[in-house]
């Protein structure tokens, strides 16, 4: 491990102010889950680590008065995964919280580390786009919020500027009687990267059904929403239409860990039980 200078500010200013003062040369340490096996292997070697965790409500999941989700960058995936409004109101959100890694990173990894770390499969892109999420990004010049659609660049690449640094996801309050669910295909069957994963969302009021993939391609992908899905909707015809949607968007790869025919058979198979189950209520398979 490479040395390097380690600062712990207690507000956004100071961190924001520590990152300018050293573009592209500083990482934030949020939950380390990622950072602290980049450094111990040599892949990650910052001049400057700022530790983000101390700064006041930056772990926080809060709710406003109009009903959207607040979340801080440095909340945890497990209290978002086991937390009872959440899993009531966006439980596409916490199904993919909660299927990310073992329960030991669970308690480590922060939604902000999981989503600026921008690696195609993490579990929580997919929740967040079918969910209309926005990103908050603070600088040295201020707060902007901006889509998550928006914030996904490329692999490990984000909109963030120099000297910013992600502080809140916000999830705008659902429509009534919105559905979501997740879905992921790994290798074993205890803790592993996604294969493929997938979230959708069905709003019964609007009739659309929408679907997000990860794992197949450079960033995860929001498919355009289908429309006129009724309730009553056969399951296995909206099953193959959505599919049929997300395969003419989604581009994987060969690798090490499973070949480009397969993860686009997955993202099939996938879509399918995602709108079973939405169709059926939203309720997980027995």
């Amino acid at each position: 491990m490479s040395s390097f200078r380690y600062e712990r500010p207690e507000s956004v200013a100071q961190a924001t102010a520590l990152l300018a003062a050293a573009p592209g040369r500083a990482r934030v340490l949020a939950g380390g889950t990622d950072l602290l096996v980049a450094l111990r292997a040599g892949g990650a070697r910052p001049e400057l680590v700022v530790d983000v965790k101390r700064i006041p409500g930056i772990g926080d999941i809060a709710w406003t008065d109009g009903g959207d989700l607040v979340l801080g960058a440095c909340a945890l995936v497990e209290e978002i995964a086991a937390d009872a409004r959440v899993r009531a109101v966006f439980p596409a959100l916490a199904e993919g919280a909660g299927a990310i890694g073992s329960l030991q990173i669970r308690w480590r990894a922060t939604v902000g580390g999981n989503l600026a770390n921008a690696s195609p499969c993490m579990d929580t892109a997919p929740p967040l786009l079918v969910l209309d999420a926005r990103v908050r990004v603070a600088g040295t010049g201020g707060e902007r919020e901006l889509p998550l659609a928006e914030f996904f660049r490329g692999v490990r690449q984000t909109a963030l500027g120099p000297g910013e640094m992600l502080v809140a996801v916000v999830v705008p309050r659902p429509a009534a009687g919105l559905r979501s669910a997740f879905a992921k295909i790994k290798r074993v069957a205890g803790h592993d990267l996604a294969l493929v994963n997938a979230a959708a969302a069905y709003d019964p009021g609007a009739r659309t059904l929408r679907v997000a993939v990860g794992s197949c391609g450079t960033t995860p992908l929001l498919a355009p929403a289908l429309e006129g899905i009724a309730a009553a909707a056969d399951p296995a015809a909206v099953g193959a239409r959505l599919a049929e949607l997300a395969l003419a968007r989604v581009c994987p790869i060969d690798d090490v860990r499973a070949s480009a025919e397969y993860r686009r058979d997955m993202t099939a198979l996938l879509c399918r039980r995602l709108a079973a189950r939405l169709l059926a209520g939203g309720r997980r398979p027995s």
